[in-house]
């Protein structure tokens, strides 16, 4: 299925109970993380693969800390618009910090506030903590490459995006620059 054209009742299909995919090393749970995000786009959509998870995990970003992948996946699945997009720039085990594959994406398209907000396209660090004794992600944190001021002003008053921050680039334009310089 393509990613943000999933509905509600698609998390139906989610097998919260599939048996855990332990014992991964981290460089083969970074390559399963990278596959499930691309056909599933997870972020946006909640169509998760918990069997990639601890039964411990928690998530939080700037705003938001909650626990348990279920919660976080139909939470996800509420936030998003169908037409939401979590385009994949790079997935890759982190050399800096320890247990951890860094996830990096294009985020673009609607959030369900009110009749629906469409948001400026940025780039979200998605830090995920593996858990070295299972192999299994424990711990995701999200990063923003825009204040939340700015997206919250982008969205609410457009009539200042020219004084804001520029919209995130075409995912194939970050996927040269991360390419050629390791960052974007």
């Amino acid at each position: 299925a393509f990613g943000g054209m999933l509905k509600s009742t698609d998390l139906e299909s989610v097998d919260w109970s599939a048996a855990k995919r332990d014992g991964l090393s981290i460089h083969e749970m970074s390559a399963a993380l990278e596959q499930g995000l691309r056909e599933r786009e997870w972020f946006v959509t909640g169509n998760i693969m918990p069997e990639l998870f601890g039964e411990s995990f928690k998530f939080q970003d700037p705003d938001v800390k909650l626990e348990g992948v279920e919660n976080y996946a139909r939470g996800v699945n509420k936030l998003f618009d169908p037409s939401s997009r979590a385009e994949l720039v790079d997935c890759s085990v982190n050399s800096e910090k320890p247990n951890t594959i860094t996830v990096t994406w294009r985020l673009s398209g609607k959030v369900n506030l009110g009749p629906g907000v469409t948001i400026k396209p940025y780039v979200v660090y998605t830090d995920l903590v593996v858990d070295p004794a299972s192999g299994l992600v424990v711990f995701q944190e999200d990063r923003f490459s825009l204040p939340g001021w700015d997206l919250l002003l982008s969205a609410f008053l457009p009539f200042l995006q020219p004084f804001l921050s520029p919209p995130a680039p075409p995912v194939e334009e970050l996927r040269k620059t991360f390419a050629e310089t390791g960052s974007v």
